[in-house]
């Protein structure tokens, strides 16, 4: 009985892992801040501003203006990071203003490296 609970346990786990991976790479912001820090693991919430806001125009050639950047670090600082620490997939430290990849399960990096690989290959 205490083998079948474990089972039932992990699955209820897996899905959980995958059900909260997925909610989070269905918004490109998130998404980009997490490839960025599949490179660096940690960085300043304002170098991840810039990332994300810069990265979807750089293969057009476009600049954005500072609004358009400050309006990404508001959604970051209150939506989409909080998303993601509740989710358990990143780290925030409010005192220094750094996010940092979270020890999250192996599943999730790996489902933020093949959405990396599918969206930024050509």
């Amino acid at each position: 009985m205490d083998n079948e609970q474990s089972a039932s346990d992990r699955s209820r786990t897996d899905r959980s892992v995958i059900d909260n991976a997925f909610l989070i790479l269905q918004n490109q912001e998130r998404r980009y801040a997490l490839y960025f820090l599949l490179e660096h693991e940690t960085a300043s919430l304002e170098e991840v501003a810039d990332i994300v806001t810069g990265w979807p125009r750089a293969s057009e050639y476009g600049i954005t203006g500072r609004e358009t950047r400050d309006q990404v670090l508001r959604d970051l600082r209150h939506r989409h990071v909080p998303a993601m620490a509740e989710a358990g997939i990143v780290d925030y430290d409010e005192e220094t203003d750094t996010l940092s990849f979270a020890p999250c399960p192996p599943a999730t990096r790996s489902f933020v490296r093949l959405a990396c690989l599918a969206e930024t290959v050509p």
